[in-house]
């Protein structure tokens, strides 16, 4: 008996420690966010200080994507939902009919008051264009709303919130300057940005291009006939490099169109969604880097075409020379 009530009393500390280490990770917050890129970037934030679901997974079509069993699930459980806001998640309004006043939900890009630029196209034609996050110095602005939110709900890791947003953002700052330099080769007849859904505004004003695409979201009726005419008549006017798809939309529009204009296409680029984590677009700064590449290379390929027939051109010449001299 004294040898087992002496290892209780000298386990007593470790399992205390122990059931104090399981409540404190049960302290952290359930919190949720809407698709794939807004979790990204609330990840970074919370790190392991809480408990994150995201609801549109990698590769889902956040506009048009609907609710799971898990999804409700989640929202009952969830201490704080963010969502992007500027009639994104067309599918908001059953979040709100089963969170009703039980937890915050936070449309992080109207929070973060970021200047809006319009729909150019469709339906929703002026509205706000939802896809902010396309500029990285928007995102810097959605880092600081989800951490002052998380500090707001979890008060013991405010600190640490903070810090990690202010790291982040000056990965934001630097990538934002990256995407630049490898975008600031193309030549002024080139920068011009045809897509499915004009999803690129932001994208187009911080770099330097002009844009426009098929439809002006993926929440209205996409491929019909009035909107390919529009577009292929553009197309014939502005004469494009290339054409671009995304990830989370079928080719088969832009290649259509492709075929009646004879413009190539390019893609994917990830915009609604990142990538699964073994892809191209697994995390915010690999999807901008990989976008940025993409652009590039396409809307570069028929000058480095060019350079290559000059190239090739000055060698036979000098080639032939050579011969003449010899032949001397």
């Amino acid at each position: 008996m004294r040898f087992t009530r002496r290892a209780c009393t000298w386990l007593a500390p470790f399992i205390a420690a122990m059931l104090g280490g399981a409540s404190a990770a049960a302290a952290n917050p359930k919190v949720v966010a809407s698709f794939s890129l807004l979790g990204d970037l609330v990840s970074q934030v919370g790190g392991n200080d809480i408990e994150l679901v995201v609801l549109a997974p990698a590769g889902a079509e956040v506009h048009e994507w609907e609710l799971t069993p898990d999804s409700f699930i989640a929202l009952e459980d969830a201490d704080l939902i963010f969502y992007n806001g500027y009639q994104l998640e067309q599918w908001m309004r059953q979040v709100h009919a089963t969170v009703g006043n039980r937890a915050p939900l936070v449309a992080v890009a109207e929070a973060s008051e970021y200047p809006t630029q319009p729909v150019v196209t469709g339906e929703y034609t002026g509205e706000p264009d939802p896809h902010l996050w396309m500029d990285p110095r928007a995102v810097a602005a959605y880092l600081q709303v989800i951490a002052d939110q998380l500090a707001e709900l979890h008060p013991p890791a405010a600190d640490s919130f903070q810090a990690r947003a202010s790291a982040a953002k000056e990965k934001l700052a630097a990538l934002h300057d990256e995407v630049s330099e490898r975008l600031a080769s193309i030549p002024e007849e080139r920068r011009i940005l045809i897509t499915t859904e004009t999803a690129f505004v932001y994208f187009a004003d911080a770099y330097g291009f002009r844009h426009d695409g098929a439809w002006g979201s993926n929440a209205e009726t996409e491929g019909s006939p009035p909107q390919a005419k529009r577009l292929i008549d553009l197309i014939e006017e502005i004469q494009p490099a290339a054409l671009f798809w995304e990830s989370t939309l079928s080719d088969r529009d832009i290649q259509a169109i492709s075929a009646n204009t004879g413009v190539p296409t390019a893609g994917p680029l990830f915009v609604d969604s990142l990538s699964e984590p073994d892809g191209d677009a697994s995390n915010y700064v690999a999807m901008m880097r990989h976008n940025a590449n993409l652009i590039r290379h396409a809307l570069m390929q028929e000058e480095s075409k060019e350079s290559e027939a000059c190239a090739e051109g000055e060698k036979e010449t000098e080639q032939a020379a050579e011969g003449a001299n010899v032949s001397e």
